[in-house]
């Protein structure tokens, strides 16, 4: 691997490695430091890219790797919004066999969230594409924090249930 590929590495996946950064759970605000991070090791590491058309998986590691570290020092800092979030992410992003990060996967999962409710849309968009938590998203609803952490895991579930079903009718 020549290090005039990497180039093309980044415009081809930086896209997706935000958007998986930011499905692990990473703070909004957060995503594109530690995008940036995954391609600062990509570069460094690059000898150990054998076939440029693996890119995407290396680069999915290495991103998982960053959120799980970010996760384990969250403590101190806040670039992991919803730990117990990324801890399910991470463990489905670990199976060998996933299809969890395919483009079909964030295909079904755009049309599963267009099957939601419009509240939902509005509580799942305000929480994990705005940032906002549960006390921001209770002050603009009619909903208690905690009602609204009860929608939101209901919610999760739908989109879950809803993604995997899509993927066993598609035989994916």
């Amino acid at each position: 691997m020549q290090r005039g590929d990497f180039t093309k590495i980044v415009l081809e996946h930086q896209g997706r490695i935000r958007m998986f950064i930011r499905m692990l759970g990473a703070a909004p605000d957060a995503v594109d430091d530690l995008a940036q991070d995954v391609f600062v090791i990509a570069y460094e590491r690059l000898e150990m890219l054998e076939d440029i058309d693996q890119a995407g998986p290396w680069l999915r590691a290495i991103a998982r790797n960053l959120v799980r570290n970010e996760a384990r020092k969250s403590t101190r800092r806040r670039r992991v919004v919803n730990t117990s979030l990324t801890d399910v992410m991470l463990g489905l992003a670990d199976e060998p066999d996933s299809d969890a990060w395919t483009e079909e996967w964030f295909a079904a999962l755009k049309v599963c969230l267009e099957k939601l409710p419009q509240h939902g849309r509005a509580l799942v968009d305000g929480r994990y594409q705005q940032g906002q938590n549960a006390s921001q998203l209770a002050d603009q609803t009619d909903m208690t924090p905690a009602a609204v952490r009860q929608a939101l895991s209901r919610f999760r579930g739908l989109l879950r249930q809803c993604v995997e079903t899509r993927f066993q009718q598609a035989g994916g």
